[in-house]
């Protein structure tokens, strides 16, 4: 039986006679500050009562080496072989990385050349295993009558086209589950994120810090550190940058492969984002250029290219700085302080929509 008016106020009213924390004394001042603002959804709330039941509760419970769910023939078969899909696909990202770094050379480089060959021979080698692994999938949902989730069946898709994208997977019936090494199936929710989150971030500081180097060498000390090694130095740098850039695309996938709304992380990280696609777009156009097999067409595509990785240095170069910047406290209270006020805001608009919803219901029965 829902309480009356009269029982809410006399238990708010006590839950207040118990509070001493500052904060939340002052969220309730700001609540109550907004009630002639919002005095139209009482009237509202009362004939929608949806309005007042309680959302959905935040998650944050660390739910992890879950047993496979093994309820059919198709479940089974996901269950027993997404876990050797991570490192299959984990050997896939570092080929994509061999190859989107190494092709940069303007120059007639054999060694480079046999190795952009024989990668991508082994690349397209294993990728056969994604399109039987996919074939099967159909298979065993068709002859069993089994369904597949929507949502990951196109991630699935998505995988043939970018194979790494299989490294953390969703099961393929029950999705809230994800395969994660050390921790096996797990439940994908915000205290998982929240910890993967946790765990990579000062690993991640280091690895953006490895672009320092490289840019040193690169603008300064070219020359003298090749001379030293003796060794062909733009092959290795690039490799540097490889790693690096597998490193950013390895936490990408993984944490929006646990994220619950994507696209909201997708926004939220866009500079990885930028720094994991503009390997892709200059690859893609030295490709097209390289077809075109103009002299002068291949330079401008060359330079484009080589201003393209210049952008993608300085993305991880700011990259580093934002990642150091969130670890600071001084900095973490002013942008969780920003995201309250922005919170708060989106509330009081969300609020008068109602209000305007409400007004236009009332027209339309009064008309």
């Amino acid at each position: 039986m829902a309480k009356s008016i009269q029982e809410v106020k006399e238990e708010l009213i006590e839950r207040i006679n118990n509070i001493d924390n500052p904060y939340l004394l002052h969220q309730l001042v700001t609540i109550t500050k907004r009630d002639r603002s919002v005095f139209a959804l009482k009237h509202f709330s009362e004939e929608f009562p949806l309005l007042l039941e309680n959302g959905l509760s935040r998650d944050l419970r660390i739910k992890k080496r879950i047993p496979g769910p093994k309820d059919n023939p198709l479940s089974v078969y996901d269950t027993k072989v997404t876990p050797y899909f991570f490192f299959i696909s984990l050997f896939m990202l570092m080929l994509i990385a061999a190859i989107l770094n190494s092709i940069s050379h303007t120059e007639e480089n054999l060694f480079v050349e046999v190795f952009q060959a024989k990668t991508a021979l082994v690349y397209w080698l294993v990728w056969l295993i994604y399109l039987v692994d996919f074939g099967l999938i159909i298979f065993l949902a068709r002859k069993h009558q089994q369904k597949i989730a929507s949502g990951e069946f196109v991630f699935r898709v998505f995988a043939l086209a970018f194979p790494p994208l299989r490294m953390v997977s969703r099961h393929i019936q029950k999705v809230e589950l994800v395969w994660i090494p050390f921790f096996g199936w797990s439940k994908s929710n915000e205290g998982l994120l929240k910890l993967l989150k946790r765990k990579f971030s000062i690993p991640m500081i280091f690895i953006a810090l490895l672009i320092l180097p490289v840019l040193v060498v690169e603008w300064k000390f070219y020359d003298e550190v090749s001379a030293f090694l003796n060794t062909d130095l733009s092959f290795v740098l690039d490799m540097v940058q490889a790693f690096i850039w597998m490193a950013f695309a390895f936490e990408f996938i993984l944490m929006i492969s646990v994220s619950n709304e994507r696209l909201e992380y997708v926004k939220i990280n866009w500079i990885d984002v930028v720094i994991i696609l503009l390997p892709f777009i200059a690859f893609v156009r030295s490709v097209r250029l390289i077809k075109v097999a103009r002299l002068t067409q291949l330079a401008r595509g060359y330079k484009l290219r080589g201003i393209l990785m210049k952008a993608r240095q300085g993305f991880i170069f700011a990259s580093f700085f934002y990642r150091i910047l969130t670890i600071k406290p001084g900095y973490q209270i002013k942008n969780l302080k920003k995201k309250l006020d922005k919170n708060q805001w989106e509330r009081e608009e969300i609020e008068e929509e109602l209000i305007e919803l409400y007004k236009v219901i009332k027209e339309k029965r009064a008309s």
